[in-house]
């Protein structure tokens, strides 16, 4: 099933989800943040202007041949870096050629993935100044999809294999239609889109199994089977 929203809509989430972001930052600047337990939200906010400012690199180069140095201005504001990230990613041609790690060498994917990251570390910041909103539905469905393809099946720091569980993994949605079956097959991640038993499983929004999935906890979930394995799925994105 294809979870995926336009390019438009993840703008209007990137945008949405940025400036929460930097208002739950304001609100709370030396908040630890408990998914990053090595950043205050000032330094996640240092993060993923970071972030912002290396997808904007990587457009505005059209040079997929490899990753592009951004030139962060340290005098920008963040709101003016956030509506300047929204702005270079929605002006290009989204099938223009951008270098990224995981294989789709065209502009647009970053919309996707900017979309996505900013969504989780506004969870995030927001958790850690105790303001905390779900992830929107249809952006957390698409999140999970792109997580698979993104997360589980690449990495974007280091080399090397990727060291998958060797237990399925079952995860069913409960606020609309979605479920996945991760699994290995000769070292390799397979997901398939059906209803099947895993050795493990977890029930929950859309928004909750996403976060499971990003490491940022189950608490929320209703889930059977192994713990351990349930764990060590959590573990597997970067």
């Amino acid at each position: 099933m294809d979870h995926r929203l336009s390019n438009d809509a993840y703008l209007a989430h990137l945008a949405t989800d940025g400036r929460a972001l930097i208002a739950a930052v304001g609100a709370a600047p030396d908040a630890q943040v408990a998914a990053c337990p090595e950043w205050t939200n000032t330094g996640l906010a240092e993060h993923v202007a970071m972030v912002w400012n290396f997808a904007m690199a990587q457009v505005e180069s059209g040079d997929e041949s490899g990753p592009q140095r951004p030139s962060p201005d340290p005098d920008e504001s963040m709101p003016d870096l956030l509506d300047r990230t929204v702005a270079t990613l929605g002006d290009g041609d989204p099938d223009a050629p951008a270098w990224n790690w995981a294989g789709d060498l065209r502009a647009g994917w970053w919309c996707r993935r900017m979309a996505h990251e900013t969504s989780v570390h506004r969870w995030d910041a927001q958790e850690a100044a105790e303001t905390t909103g779900p992830i929107d539905a249809d952006l957390a469905v698409d999140g999970i999809d792109e997580l698979i393809e993104v997360g589980l099946r690449s990495r974007s720091r280091g080399g090397g294999s990727i060291e998958y569980p060797e237990g399925s993994l079952h995860l069913h949605r409960t606020d609309g239609d979605g479920e996945w079956l991760l699994t290995t097959v000769d070292g390799e991640l397979v997901a398939t889109f059906e209803h099947a038993r895993g050795d493990a499983a977890a029930r929950g929004t859309a928004s909750d199994l996403l976060l499971y999935l990003w490491g940022r906890g189950r608490t929320t979930l209703e889930c059977f089977g192994d713990e351990a394995l349930l764990d060590a799925w959590a573990s597997v994105a970067p």
